[in-house]
């Protein structure tokens, strides 16, 4: 499909991606638009739960197979190794797995930026009030643009145990050096945990290189998913460096004359079964983006229009820019000097049928572009605001 004109790949894209063409859908950082697939593939499975029940050696099966469909299709899209990948709710979630799996102990020391989500500052604010762990933070800048391993670095003590930071920035859109980052902390043996919720499906991502520890991810924003489908990738040498906080049938070795072992693999953080429906949607979306899309066209679409987007709002009075590095990921965030963020988004939404969102901890407004979104999309965006 990625060998069509952009013009041809565009428009079956969008008729793949029917909210596309509904409404000016500029918050796939929020909830991105789902393809047909998912559809078809979810009502698929749940039909033949509903018609033959879900019973016997054959139903476990396909419910396995449909899971290890997911955690590869995660792999492909991080580079990850096979066996390094779990199946999770959210980025929360996996999130939450690392976090909760080290052995805390009061003074314990934890480094982020004041870039992230609260998603992450959450579990890190559970652990300092349960265990008396102190968090320290890194001072990027108002727009993400110092470089992260930098400033990292000087917080790192000998009581840093663990790294927590965004791949991208959620407030800015600001590409964070994390592979910097993971060399500065493994040079004092400290692991890497990354939250790629602005990341993943909008920029290309490999785990190998970046030489992180862990890697957490949703399906619902970039990659167009389901709700209640994400992924954690655990380097292999990584993995027992945390304890599971929970456990259940899927973390353990099931084989005969062995009690209780763990499982050697990413699997050891998955409790037990999920809505498998919603997990093959998952894998189905993981394919077509991968196998009809195509995941370089994709990145190579939402960059552009990144960048079309950050040279266009600033052809606007009043805008202030926070994207520190136009054409990186999707992201673009600016101020709107003399008029109430949230009011804009509700305007926007009421009268032009444009969807973007609002920063309420800056203030600022943030645009998506995703790989279905036109030039279009964002001169009707941008002339609507001019004319605010």
């Amino acid at each position: 499909m990625a060998d069509m004109s952009n013009s041809t790949l565009l428009q079956q894209i969008r008729q793949e991606m029917l909210a596309t063409t509904e409404h000016v859908y500029l918050n796939t950082g929020t909830f991105g638009p789902m393809p047909s697939c998912v559809i078809k593939t979810m009502e698929a499975y749940l039909q033949q739960d509903w018609r033959e029940g879900r019973l016997g050696e054959a139903a476990f099966t396909r419910m396995g197979n449909t899971y290890e469909d997911a955690r590869k299709g995660v792999a492909r899209l991080l580079n990850a190794n096979d066996g390094e990948t779990a199946l999770t709710d959210n980025t929360g979630e996996g999130l939450n797995i690392i976090i909760n799996g080290f052995n805390w102990r009061a003074g314990d020391e934890v480094i982020t930026t004041n870039h992230e989500h609260f998603s992450a500052l959450a579990p890190l604010y559970q652990i300092r009030e349960r265990y008396g762990v102190v968090i320290r933070t890194a001072d990027l800048g108002p727009k993400g643009d110092r470089p992260a391993a930098q400033a990292i670095a000087k917080l790192i003590t000998p009581a840093t145990r663990l790294i927590v930071l965004s791949h991208v920035s959620w407030m800015s859109g600001a590409v964070l050096d994390v592979g910097e980052v993971a060399a500065v902390a493994h040079e004092r043996d400290i692991p890497v945990l990354v939250d790629g919720a602005q990341s993943a499906g909008a920029i290309p991502i490999d785990v190998k290189a970046l030489g992180v520890d862990f890697y957490a991810i949703p399906m619902q924003k970039w990659l167009c998913g389901p709700d209640g489908t994400g992924g954690l990738y655990a380097r292999r040498e990584s993995l027992n460096r945390v304890t599971c906080t929970y456990v259940g049938y899927f973390s353990a070795k099931h084989e005969e004359n062995v009690e209780w072992e763990l499982a050697d693999t990413a699997q050891r953080f998955e409790l037990g079964g999920r809505q498998t429906a919603a997990v093959a949607g998952q894998a189905a979306v993981l394919h077509w983006m991968a196998e009809t899309v195509g995941m370089d066209w994709i990145y190579k679409r939402i960059a552009s229009l990144n960048a079309y987007t950050c040279h266009a709002l600033q052809s606007i009075p009043g805008v202030s820019l926070l994207t520190p590095q136009p054409g990186t990921s999707g992201l673009a965030a600016f101020l709107f000097d003399g008029h109430d963020d949230t009011e804009v988004v509700k305007q926007l939404a009421q009268q032009h049928n444009i969807y973007i969102r609002n920063l309420h901890s800056t203030h600022a407004l943030r645009v998506s572009t995703g790989f279905y979104n036109t030039e279009e999309d964002i001169d009707t965006l941008v002339q609507a605001l001019k004319e605010m």
